[in-house]
């Protein structure tokens, strides 16, 4: 009976050995089958928890992504700069950001925005004499985004004597994009009249040339004027100021090299006077304002009293006039419709 019993034992430890080899052989092929063969359409087993860990991980980028991409570009709005290379700077931002502003590397200012994004900066850290590059940068918390447009600001050579005045006479500022692919605006410009600013506005402010070969004229006038805009005294255009007088033209024609001529006719809103302006240039050179010329194109019941307080502001210029068209008019009082007068608008001061 006992030989039996042990006979049992011995088959039942036996079948337990064969089990758990068996169970074991099962697991290590499962295991290689998965390592060597389980295909892409195999199901993810990774646990939820490490799926958003991996989703955490990339969130901060994306975040970072969207606040840059929702941030406002700061730009300017206004530039006055004196003589002496201090002055006063303002424009908008992301509200309640941080904005330095750059004159070429060096940090000439901070301000912070309002609610609106509007800021101000006043600097008493001067300019050099010449041109300066002004640039900004916007920052909230860490993030940061650079202003697309720059302002090209040439500041005279200084009297010393003069150094505290707060004179703007001979600055000049101009806004451009910061690629110089686009046109460019004016902010300031001199008050003494060297061009063809007497023309009741009519101003030709700059000229771009794009990468495709365009011309961009950039101008101003009275506000709502027809501008006609010829380039070789062949027409190329008409374009209407805007509420502030501001307007741009693009030139389609790509201009050969060597010298041009680019002419503005502004026709005034009572149709009596037409005012014509013209400027030598060279492509990709800096204008050469002394070069300018203004006319004044008679019109039937003008005269010279009528022409000077429409161009000048006040009849009494029509002396000036006069002197610089003597061979033309041989009585102030009898002028003809149709004649063509010479503007001397280098003796003449901006209201």
């Amino acid at each position: 009976m006992s030989d039996y019993l042990n006979h049992q034992q011995i088959k039942q430890s036996s079948g337990l050995k064969f089990s758990m080899s068996l169970l074991a052989l099962v697991a290590i092929s499962a295991l290689v089958w998965v390592i060597f063969f389980a295909d892409d359409g195999t199901q993810s087993t990774i646990p939820e928890s490490a799926k958003n860990a991996a989703v955490s991980e990339v969130s901060p980028a994306t975040d970072l992504d969207n606040t840059i991409n929702s941030m406002a570009v700061p730009s300017f709005d206004v530039v006055r700069i004196s003589r002496n290379g201090t002055g006063v700077i303002a424009g908008r931002a992301e509200p309640n950001s941080d904005v330095i502003v750059y004159a070429r590397d060096r940090q000439l200012g901070t301000a912070i925005t309002d609610r609106n994004g509007e800021w101000v900066l006043l600097f008493d850290d001067p300019l050099p004499s010449g041109p300066t590059e002004i640039s900004l940068v916007a920052k909230q918390g860490d993030f940061e985004i650079t202003s697309s447009d720059i302002v090209i600001v040439s500041v005279p050579e200084r009297n010393e004597e003069r150094f505290n005045s707060d004179d703007t006479d001979g600055v000049v500022a101009i806004l451009s994009p910061r690629t110089g692919n686009g046109p460019s605006k004016v902010l300031q410009k001199p008050q003494n009249i060297n061009m063809i600013d007497a023309a009741n506005g009519l101003t030709l402010n700059a000229l771009d040339y794009t990468d495709n070969g365009k011309t961009v004229v950039n101008g101003s006038a009275i506000a709502a004027a027809n501008v006609r805009i010829y380039l070789d005294n062949q027409f190329v255009g008409e374009i209407v100021s805007g509420d502030e007088g501001n307007w741009t033209f693009e030139i389609e024609k790509s201009l050969a090299a060597g010298e041009h001529i680019i002419r503005l006719d502004q026709i005034l809103d009572d149709g009596n006077v037409e005012v014509r302006i013209s400027q030598p240039f060279t492509p990709f050179v800096a204008l050469d304002r002394d070069q300018a010329t203004g006319d004044v194109i008679v019109k039937p019941g003008n005269s010279l009293w009528h022409i000077a307080r429409k161009l000048y502001g006040s009849g009494y210029h029509y002396t000036v006039i006069f002197g610089a068209n003597r061979e033309s008019i041989v009585d102030p009082n009898l002028i003809f419709p149709g004649q063509e007068l010479s503007l001397p608008l280098e003796k003449l001061q901006m209201n």
